[in-house]
């Protein structure tokens, strides 16, 4: 016989995809050096992506004052630069984490590290005591000499001179 034909009924609901950004970072830690007193180490990168879907608003922030960031924020793709300030660090290890933030996405950090090594191009002069005072009598016999040390406080090597400026005083050694 014939074939009986049948209607099934389908629904089929859409609902709006959920977009969820996700931070892409080229790298995964920094690294530094630096001399104390020198110039400052040549600035690096983050490049920040988005791997998800939907658009990645971000934002970048460290935890450290000697580690100025720039740009502090942008959309989907961008270049964050890390850039060192040596000024007023000692010679040491510092550490820093960068952090990468975007609303509906999972945080991002980067470990950074700089290491500070002491100056060796000269040293730095130490003077003990600080000052000398010698007194005496129109006529009388010259006063005793007095001697103060030269020391070397910083790194490397301490070459040095000496002169004065005044007639009266004569020194026993000039370098």
């Amino acid at each position: 016989g014939g074939g009986i034909t049948k209607q099934v009924p389908v629904t089929l609901s859409l609902t709006t995809a959920t977009a969820t950004p996700a931070i892409g970072l080229s790298t995964t830690s920094l690294g530094f050096a630096g001399t104390v007193g020198g110039t400052n180490p040549s600035s690096q990168t983050i490049g920040i992506s988005n791997v998800g879907s939907g658009t990645l608003t971000w934002t970048a922030g460290d935890n450290a004052t000697w580690l100025p960031l720039s740009p502090l924020s942008g959309t989907n793709t961008g270049t964050v630069t890390a850039s060192v300030a040596l000024a007023g660090l000692l010679a040491g290890s510092y550490t820093a984490t960068v952090t990468v933030t975007a609303t509906g996405a999972t945080a991002k950090t980067v470990p950074v590290t700089l290491t500070v090594t002491a100056s060796t191009s000269g040293g730095t002069i130490g003077f003990s005591p600080a000052s000398l005072a010698f007194s005496g009598t129109v006529g009388g016999t010259n006063p005793a000499a007095q001697s103060f040390a030269l020391t070397n406080t910083g790194g490397g090597t301490l070459s040095w001179t000496l002169n004065d400026n005044a007639t009266w005083l004569q020194l026993n050694t000039v370098s």
